[in-house]
Formats: structure tokens, C-alpha cells, sequence
């Protein structure tokens, strides 16, 4: 946790189609049901475009939160730089500047100036997804790009000097399965360069590797892997229990 900051962050990662928003969404739940009120960046960048300032979030004492973005850079990510298309591509280091350019300013327009309020942050996906993932595409496009060089991307250095409480990776048993999750999603087909079966057992691999755990770790945050292979129910049980002993070893379950 980062001298100066008061508030919980939370952060979930894992493959593509493993349910990161959906135990989003449980944990949101479950915080709200204890009486703990909700703030969703993602809701709000769809009604106004933009980033909200501090006053806008108000009492509410969690924020949702996801990388990249769907405002700004964070959007030009989504909506080009990681889209599947056969006429053009992106460099793994020209995308890695861009998720830390989008990484740089979330932090510094929302995530920190919340934390300092006590706020509460969950979030879905993060430095992580940039640490797991983009060696990988550097690889399979024969770019010279390393993780140091990741690490060093300013956005990537602040979020690493402000590193998550908890890292949660809900992980599968049979990754195959899950580009057929990614196909039937209603109304959420990312068609991302990522989704490919070859690429998430790559990335399998290196959410689990000692290399990855041990950049958070080091940091003090704790990691946290467990089963997901259950239904969303059991997945949303599992996260929620990861949580609550958290809460509980900072004083702060009720």
C-alpha cells in the first residue's frame, strides 16, 4: 500500500472470458449489501465520455473501475489498437505505451485523489494484465520490447508505486473453454488480439509464473489465486470469501 493512501484497492485479473466483471459485480454487490455505496466509472463514462472529478463520486464510499478505460486513450485501446483486423496491426510496444498512457491518467485524475478520500477501488484488469500480456504479444510479433521495458513506462511505474491490496486471478482448469464463454457473450464480443487460445495458455502461464507474483509481492500486495471452474455463483462465493478474509485481517469487516 502507497505511503499516503487510505483507501482499499482491489484489483481482478485472469484470461479472457474467466468472469473478471461478473465477481466484479458480486464484490459490488456484496460491499452494498454490508452498506457500503457503489460509484461505477464504467456507467459514468458511458452517459458523459469523460472522467469524473472527485466531487462527483461524492459519499459514495467503493468505485468501480476497468482498464483499459472506455473514455479517451482507454477507448481508442478497445475500439482499435487491440481489435483483431486483417489490414492493419499494432505493435506490442505501441500498445504498451497506450494502456500506460490511459493506466497514467486513471490514476492520477481518479484512483489516487479517491484513495486519499478513503475511498474504496475494485477494479478489472490492471498493470497486471500489461506485465502478463504484453511480453507475450511482443513475442509473437518478434518485437524487442521486455518487461522491464514495461515496468519503466511511466504509467506502469506509478501504478506499481500504488500496487493493489489484493490481486485476485480466478483461474480454469481448461482454457479451450473458454473461447467458447467468449463466443456466446451477448452484446460483449471484444474480438480482441488477445482471444486466441495459443495467446491464453501463454498467459495461463504467466499470471502463474514466480516471476509475476513476485513484482506484486514484493510491493506488498497480496495475490491470491483460486479455482473458477464453478458456476457464477460458487465463483462469486469463492472471490467473496477471498475478501472478507482480507477485510477482516485489516480490521475492517462488518
Amino acid at each position: 500500500m502507497a505511503a499516503g493512501r487510505l483507501g482499499l484497492f482491489v484489483m481482478i485479473d485472469g484470461l479472457d472470458g474467466v468472469g473478471k466483471d461478473t465477481l466484479l459485480a458480486g464484490l459490488a454487490e456484496y460491499l452494498m449489501n454490508s452498506g457500503r455505496s457503489v460509484f461505477s466509472l464504467k456507467d459514468y463514462w458511458a452517459k458523459y465520455n469523460a472522467h469524473p472529478i472527485i466531487s462527483d463520486i461524492g459519499r459514495n464510499k467503493v468505485i468501480t473501475s476497468s482498464e483499459p478505460t472506455y473514455v479517451g486513450v482507454g477507448k481508442s485501446i478497445r475500439d482499435v489498437l487491440i481489435k483483431r483486423s486483417p489490414d492493419r496491426s499494432y505493435s506490442a510496444s505501441s500498445v504498451a505505451q497506450a494502456f500506460s498512457l490511459d493506466r497514467l491518467i486513471l490514476y492520477k485524475e481518479i484512483l489516487l485523489p479517491a484513495m486519499k478520500y478513503n475511498k474504496w477501488v475494485l477494479q478489472s484488469r490492471g498493470v497486471s494484465t500489461s506485465l502478463a500480456y504484453q511480453p507475450i504479444q511482443a513475442q509473437m510479433q518478434g518485437d524487442s520490447l521486455s518487461i522491464n521495458d514495461i515496468i519503466c513506462l511511466e504509467g506502469n511505474r506509478l501504478a506499481l508505486d500504488n500496487v493493489p491490496d489484493l490481486l485476485l486471478i480466478p483461474m480454469v482448469s481448461n482454457i479451450g473453454r473458454l473461447a467458447q464463454r467468449l463466443a456466446a457473450r451477448s452484446g460483449k464480443q471484444d474480438d480482441a488480439i488477445f482471444e486466441i487460445t495459443t495467446f491464453q495458455e501463454m498467459a495461463d502461464r504467466a499470471f502463474k509464473s514466480q516471476e509475476f507474483r513476485e513484482i506484486f509481492e514484493k510491493r506488498g500486495t497480496d495475490v491470491r489465486f483460486f479455482n473458477a471452474d464453478g458456476t457464477v455463483a460458487e465463483n462469486r462465493a469463492a472471490a467473496i470469501k477471498v475478501l472478507e478474509s482480507v477485510l477482516s485481517s485489516r480490521g475492517l469487516l462488518s
